[in-house]
């Protein structure tokens, strides 16, 4: 059945509906309705338990193939005479061990940092039952109870209005909009959105101002809040771009180890015509050695120094393999308040005496503008709340007021005892205005503060100075201009006028032949350091959109300060735009404004259908869904909502929106990092299988399965690692992001992999047949088990000719070359030697590796050089 739209029904016709009574429900009756309705709560989000987190690190292809390769060797350990493949065996389980221990230390950290507080309406409010107002935790609440609403107050609820008494909320965390809004009892039309629905309050949202009673409508689940959290608990996560690349390099690595391994065993079986036990043990070293065991490690490495590096700037990651997807964004989807802006209203401009003024300093020295600020703070219901350091209290916009009065040296309580009120005429959504009386000197004085438009009604002329005149009057039909200005550069204007009352002046006249004093003109300011922030985004190729849920105008003031864009389309306009015309539309769009949740998540849906890597920043339960549907969801630590945080991928501790752009740099940083110690570790592992592979075909098998491993294990992780820790190149900002399907092992890539195989075959070779003539089999063998470490430092710094870095740029990288020799050396020269079945080298053997690996170092380097001239690194 569907539910009653009950901002449009009469309250009478409410409460019929919800078998209630002005006076409330009784304690029987709302025990029963707990028991129908359930108590008043987002049902909790169940954690991810470890055990369910280790096996997400495990159900990795790459784990796959080395289990595969695992069992292999143990399988092949039962057979007559090789019980010593076990070794080989434990040794990849430990490689196994390692990185899913690794991974899943990092992710369950992050989870632990960031465990989201779902207890969203665990409080106490204020409800009436039988007739007396009690105080109950907001979880028993059900529909039909009678809230009783109070300045300050958290809503318990969604609710339909009763009595609202200047009642004004803040429900920026649910609609986006960062003025206060208005609320009256009265129905509102049945297709206005819900940032226009006056007649209900919100569950999770705030009283600002005045009082009133409510009925519950919606509780739990029901309530808007509820609605979007059982959205996300609907929703799946996406593969991020980089999980999908890993996946498919994983899948081309295996075609490559079960094409080589056919041909070696094709050559070992019909052209040496070794037994069957022999063709499958060179085959599994084979596979052993072209899969870099090493690569999950260094992956999980990387991702981890990236996340580390973001929590010191105040970003903490949910999600390791999100640390390298930020490095892919191309469009930025931002909230604007509280993101970009401060979600504090601020009185920037104040147009009095017929000119504008502008900043503390000259507010100070203007007389007339600190007399009509002064107005502005009589007419106020802020209020300083000394027991807790002054903080002020009250309506956003009027807070705003006393806040700068304070900055321009007025001091309010002593204001408002020289000028004390004698009765209010509130404010309301229909008059949008308020009216003070205040006494001094024995004068009565009205001040009226509100809307331009109803204030200048009520108003018969101005003044300018010492002068005043009539409405008609140039100087007055002047103001309208002024507002007109400033409300198309995004101020929250309001109007201020006073009058003196004669005495015994009717109630009904207090506001009428009033003479209009000025302007005064709000904004909530952008967030300090978010404009540089967007300027070098956009300088990276990123394009920012701002998506809100405020107005048009005022999001395209903000824009335009930030430097956004200012192509603007209301929210309201993409109602009935099938997905292609709303794919066309967002290619020329810069700012939506009047978003609602659902049409934030099919913007998002609409750029990333169109091939973009998207990330969105917010901090409202009304960016949650956008959030998880995002390839990078960003929420705000600081002032986002519990939902927010959770739906995100990213939280930022410090709500510094430049921070998102430091990410990016970092994630750019990492996929360079990713992108070489990928080049080095494959180049490597190939490089050995060939050699192995040219080797066999001339009779020799010159690496055991043990040697290929500790080589992949020395060489490759200690190194690959410190790779992982290079340094940011000074243009990454500079460049295009990277497309989505643009792959790790691109066309360079390939070729300075085929260059390094080609080097390699060449050097290893020459290296193996001067130890054949040297010492025979096992000096050759002891001479080539040597040199691959020795190259691979070689082999490293070639790598590094991508980037173009110095050699003395990472000192992490020459300190695990030296432990990468340290440990090769005692290989050789100690004990250890018989598990590898080597021997000692001599001088004669150094004379040798140390040349040859140098020289084929230099001609790395001017083969990179030439390789990058002919396919780029990087497309423009």
């Amino acid at each position: 059945m569907k539910p009653p739209v009950w901002h449009l029904l009469e309250i009478i016709d409410v409460i019929a509906k919800l078998g209630t009574r002005p006076e409330g429900l009784t304690e029987t009756e709302a025990a029963e309705r707990i028991a129908q309705y359930g108590r008043n709560e987002i049902i909790r989000r169940k954690p991810i338990r470890p055990w369910q987190l280790l096996l997400k690190q495990i159900a990795n292809y790459f784990i796959f193939v080395l289990l595969f390769a695992a069992i292999l060797a143990f399988a092949v350990s039962y057979l007559p005479g090789e019980s010593g493949r076990r070794l080989t065996g434990f040794f990849i389980l430990g490689i196994i061990v390692l990185s899913v221990a690794l991974s899943f230390f990092e992710e369950y950290r992050a989870q632990k940092e960031l465990e989201a507080l779902d207890k969203l309406l665990v409080f106490k409010t204020s409800v009436l039952r039988a007739g007396t107002i009690q105080k109950i935790e907001a979880a028993e609440v059900v529909p039909g109870d009678i809230l009783v609403l109070s300045h300050g107050q958290k809503i318990p609820a969604d609710a339909r209005l009763m009595e609202a008494h200047s009642l004004r909320t803040d429900e920026s965390a649910l609609t986006g909009e960062s003025v206060g809004v208005d609320k009256s009892p009265e129905p509102v039309a049945a297709e206005a959105v819900l940032a226009e629905r006056t007649d209900m309050v919100y569950a999770s949202t705030y009283i600002t101002h005045g009082s009133g009673l409510a009925v519950a409508v919606s509780t739990g689940m029901i309530t808007e809040v509820g609605q979007i959290a059982e959205t996300l608990g609907l929703m799946t996560e996406r593969p991020t771009p980089f999980q999908v690349e890993v996946q498919k390099m994983a899948r081309q690595m295996t075609v490559i180890v079960a094409c080589l391994a056919a041909v070696v065993a094709a050559i070992l079986l019909l052209v040496l015509h070794e037994p069957p036990v022999d063709v499958a043990l060179n085959t599994l070293s084979l596979a052993i050695a072209t899969i870099p065991e090493s690569l999950p490690i260094v992956l999980t490495f990387a991702l981890a120094l990236g996340a580390r590096q973001m929590a010191r700037r105040k970003a903490v990651v949910r999600r390791l393999s999100v640390v390298e997807s930020l490095g892919s964004v191309d469009i930025i989807c931002t909230d604007k308040t509280g993101t970009l802006t401060q979600n504090l209203m601020t009185l920037q401009r104040l147009y009095v005496n017929g000119r504008m003024v502008q900043g503390t300093e000259d507010l100070r020295q203007n007389p007339a503008a600190l007399e009509l600020l002064l107005d502005g703070i009589l007419c106020n219901e802020a209020s300083l709340d000394n027991a807790n350091n002054g903080e002020i209290q009250g309506d956003p916009v009027d807070t705003a007021l006393v806040k700068a009065a304070l900055l321009a040296g007025l001091d309010l309580e002593q204001s408002r005892k020289e000028y004390p009120r004698l009765n209010l005429i509130p404010f309301s959504s229909e008059r949008k205005m308020m009216t003070s009386i205040h006494t001094k000197d024995g004068r009565n004085l009205a001040i009226t503060k509100g809307a331009p438009g109803p204030v200048l009604s009520h108003c018969s002329g101005c003044r300018e100075g010492t002068q005043e005149y009539r409405l008609a009057d140039s100087h007055c039909q002047a103001i309208r201009q002024q507002v007109g200005d400033l409300q198309s550069q995004g101020f929250y204007v309001l109007g201020v006028a006073s009058r003196e009352l004669p005495m015994g002046v009717a109630p009904d006249q207090v506001e009428s032949e009033m003479t209009f004093l000025g302007l005064l003109a709000l904004i909530d300011p952008p967030r300090l350091g978010a404009a540089d922030a967007i300027a070098r985004a956009q300088g990276a190729g990123i394009r920012v959109v701002m998506i809100t849920g405020d107005n048009g105008l005022t999001a395209q003031a903000i824009a335009g300060t930030l430097g956004i864009g200012q192509r603007v389309v209301d929210a309201r306009e993409m109602g009935g735009i099938d997905a292609e015309a709303l794919i066309e539309k967002m290619k020329e769009v810069d700012i939506v404004a009047r978003a609602t949740p659902q049409v934030k998540q099919q913007v998002l849906q609409a750029l990333q259908a169109a091939g973009h890597v998207v990330a969105m920043t917010g901090d409202g339960v009304n960016d949650a869904t956008a959030l998880k549907q995002s390839d990078v969801g960003v929420a705000m630590g600081l002032r986002g909502t519990d939902i927010a945080k959770e739906s995100a991928a990213m939280v930022l501790l410090d709500d510094n929106f430049a921070t998102i752009v430091a990410a990016i740099e970092e994630g750019r940083r990492i996929f360079d990092n990713i992108r070489k110690f990928t080049n080095y570790l494959l180049s490597t592992s190939l490089g050995e299988v060939f050699v192995v592979l040219a080797l066999s075909i001339a009779g020799y098998f010159p690496l055991s399965a043990i040697m290929l491993l500790w080589v992949n294990v020395v060489t490759d992780l200690v190194p690959a690692s410190a790779l992982a820790a290079d340094p940011v190149v000074p243009h990454v900002m500079k460049r295009r992001p990277r497309r989505h399907d643009e792959p790790i092992l691109n066309k360079s890539i390939y070729a300075t992999i085929a260059g390094s195989i080609f080097r390699t075959l060449i050097a290893y070779g020459l290296i193996f047949w001067v130890g054949l003539q040297f010492g025979g089999v096992t000096y050759a063998k002891s001479m080539l088990f040597t040199s691959i470490v020795l190259h691979a430092f070689t082999r490293v710094m070639v790598v590094r000719q991508l980037d173009s870095l110095s050699l003395w740029s990472n000192r992490a990288l020459l300190i695990s070359y030296a432990v990468a020799v340290g440990l090769q050396l005692l290989a050789l020269y100690t004990p250890l030697r018989s598990l590898f079945g080597v021997i000692a080298l001599d001088w004669r053997a150094w004379a040798v590796m140390l040349p040859v690996t140098a020289g084929s170092s230099f001609a790395g380097v001017y083969m990179t050089r030439w390789i990058l001239k002919l396919f780029p690194l990087w497309e423009k």
